[in-house]
């Protein structure tokens, strides 16, 4: 990624209001101003995270009251490789511990929702990790879960490590992406959370 930050504006209508997902990704210089000596449990130091990215998105949004109400849900997809004939695919909807005990695909939602995420030092022992994520802003039910999950705008974002000390993590810039993206999540998210309805 060239530069320390790429930002990204993506439209979108909910409502029958017009708002805005504000995206920006940038590099992290300092784990700790980044948060992660709140963060319980890590098997890493703050100072670890330095190199790796982090992204934060925010809404705009003409509607005001119960109409704001918006939630982020994000798929994670990895390959993870060992040498050329070893390596590991896997996809999965990134809802933290927390939530996915309350059986929750949400990362986030409010009135409207934002998002901070900084992945970093996700090799477990391979040699090479692809990490990318598809986040999309979506609807929230407002009475029950019978009320479908749908989208309103989506972002592509990531990074690459290496097990090699002298190769820094290399950051991929955030892209605006289609519906397409949601439907091709679309089995992961059912599988994960069948309680839920998706549109």
């Amino acid at each position: 990624m060239a530069g320390m930050s790429v930002a990204l504006q993506i439209p979108f209508r909910h409502h029958d209001r017009d708002g805005q997902v504000s995206v920006l990704v940038t590099k992290v210089v300092n784990g700790i101003d980044a948060g992660f000596d709140i963060l319980p449990g890590l098997p890493f130091g703050p100072e670890t995270a330095a190199g790796y990215p982090s992204m934060s998105a925010t809404v705009s949004y003409e509607g005001a009251g119960y109409r704001k109400l918006t939630g982020w849900i994000q798929v994670v997809h990895t390959r993870r490789t060992w040498d050329h004939a070893n390596e590991v695919v896997a996809s999965e909807v990134d809802s933290g511990p927390v939530w996915a005990e309350a059986d929750s695909p949400f990362f986030a939602h409010g009135y409207p929702a934002a998002i901070y995420d900084a992945p970093s030092n996700n090799l477990n022992g391979a040699h090479h990790l692809e990490w990318r994520a598809d986040t999309f802003l979506v609807t929230v039910p407002l009475r029950s879960r019978s009320e479908p999950i749908t989208l309103l705008a989506s972002f592509a974002w990531g990074y690459n490590e290496s097990a090699d000390p002298k190769t820094a993590p290399s950051i991929v810039a955030p892209v605006a992406t289609s519906r397409e993206r949601w439907h091709e999540c679309s089995e992961v998210l059912e599988r994960g959370f069948p309680a839920w309805r998706w549109a």
